[in-house]
């Protein structure tokens, strides 16, 4: 009865930390490319980059400005 409790409990773990449906429904933004190097940069210029997103979810995302 103790091994059957025992392989019981692991196996509710694993479905419960390795199968969760839900999480993949959530919209996530992923970066294409997160990194960055800029090099030098001589004081007083800007600089201007764009990061690429992609969306790994199945839900839509959305993003919204907020004022500094």
């Amino acid at each position: 009865m103790k091994r059957f409790l025992v392989s019981g409990g692991i196996l509710a773990f694993f479905v419960l930390v390795f199968l969760p449906q839900h999480s993949l429904c959530a919209p996530r933004a992923v970066p294409q490319g997160p990194v960055f190097d800029a090099g030098e940069i001589p004081q007083g210029k800007d600089l201007t980059h764009e990061f690429l997103l992609k969306n790994a979810g199945d839900e839509p995302l959305v993003f919204k400005a907020r004022p500094c």
